[in-house]
């Protein structure tokens, strides 16, 4: 093992990288993410990632470790020597026997002992929104969709046109969906334009189908309180406005209700 050991003193320590290697062959991993590592030290840490890299050539070059000379003396002693005399904040433990095969050696250790700080995942923005609820419609629709979804499809209102990111059209608009999310904050400007379409068109068109497909807040986020009270004013809001609100859980029942006036032998000559 490769170890971090901030304060030889107190000999506090954590693993950052794996060795293995037999006769022919020198093997090595290290850590991926190092937040952990770097919290753990509460330091500058760029010095252990330049030895990773330093080491990692090494070990292409069949060496062990940095500064590694190939002689006589076998690799498990060479290595037992650093080991007991190397007390810097970059020390190895002594080496252990195995039979297994270095690559399948190496992969075990390191599951086993380079432990990685799960990583966040990343918010879902509008585009995400967008693509979910076009996957829901065209899972409804099959092979009919590529015809019947439009993009960007303007729709007429009381006052203007505006522009959807799909509808469902067949010579006329059946309905039409925006997609949103708000594991992001949303801008008002993108709040206030959908606001706007909304009113407009069913101003015009009282009972056309409009749906507003929410991504919402994760409970994970730090930020989810203030997240979710922007969610559920804007929900509401919109709701206030004639759209019907949904979920990607609920999104395929609704483009199933309102695929039911749409003339099906229309669908299936297309």
């Amino acid at each position: 093992m490769v170890q971090y050991v901030p304060n030889p003193i107190a000999d506090e320590r954590i693993n950052i990288g794996v060795l293995a290697f037999d006769d022919n062959r020198v093997c090595v991993r290290f850590l991926s993410n190092w937040e952990r590592v770097k919290r753990f030290g509460m330091e500058d840490i760029h010095f252990l990632k330049d030895f990773a890299s330093r080491m990692e050539d090494a070990a292409a070059d069949g060496l062990l470790f940095p500064g590694d000379s190939p002689n006589e003396t076998p690799k498990q002693e060479r290595l037992i020597r650093v080991a007991q005399n190397w007390f810097n904040s970059i020390q190895l433990t002594e080496p252990r026997g195995s039979l297994d095969a270095v690559e399948s050696l190496l992969a075990d250790i390191a599951d086993t002992c380079l432990l990685e700080p799960p990583e966040e995942p990343k918010p879902r923005d509008r585009a995400f929104a967008v693509q979910v609820t076009r996957r829901k419609i065209k899972n409804v629709l099959g092979d009919a969709a590529k015809d019947l979804v439009k993009s960007n499809y303007p729709l007429s209102g009381y006052r203007t046109k505006h522009k959807f990111d799909l509808v469902v059209a067949n010579g006329q608009p059946y309905f039409a969906a925006q997609g949103i999310s708000f594991e992001v904050q949303v801008k008002e400007t993108l709040q206030d334009s959908i606001s706007w379409k909304i009113s407009d068109v069913k101003k015009r068109h009282p009972d056309f189908p409009l749906a507003i497909v929410t991504l919402p807040p994760n409970p994970n986020n730090s930020a989810y309180k203030r997240l979710e009270k922007n969610y559920n004013d804007i929900r509401s809001m919109y709701s206030d406005l004639g759209a019907d609100i949904l979920t990607e859980d609920n999104m395929g029942l609704w483009v199933k209700n309102h695929l039911k006036p749409i003339d099906t032998t229309t669908i299936e000559t297309i």
